[in-house]
């Protein structure tokens, strides 16, 4: 990232942006749309220009190569965007006991206890 920053407290316009991820300005608008909360932008000095923060090009990298080189829809990026939000917040999503899972286990235990009561019994 050679000097690609400008004044605007070091963000940087949607063309140095495409410029130095390949990433086209509609995609990038789209995405911006699509990750709000995972790509920060601010509004440029007129109302229609936004401005990246200084990390962007780093996470617009990372989405692309979700999505061309791994074939994630954008639903399977923002999965993968929140367990990696999760991960830097320390917090993790709470456990959900699956009611199935739990009734499918406890019959497993039972058949497992019935089989070793007939075998050493016998």
């Amino acid at each position: 990232m050679n000097n690609i920053t400008d004044d605007h407290q070091g963000r940087l316009s949607i063309g140095q942006v495409s410029a130095a991820t390949g990433v086209s300005r509609s995609t990038l608008r789209h995405w911006e749309h699509e990750f709000r909360e995972f790509l920060e932008t601010a509004k440029g000095a007129d109302e229609d220009s936004r401005r990246f923060a200084p990390d962007a090009i780093q996470k617009i990298d990372h989405i692309r190569s979700l999505v061309e080189e791994q074939g994630l829809t954008l639903r399977g990026v923002r999965l993968q965007i929140e367990k990696i939000t999760e991960s830097e917040s320390g917090l993790s999503p709470p456990e959900v006991e699956d009611p199935l899972r739990t009734k499918a286990k406890n019959l497993a235990d039972r058949v497992t206890d019935r089989l070793l009561a007939k075998i050493f019994n016998s």
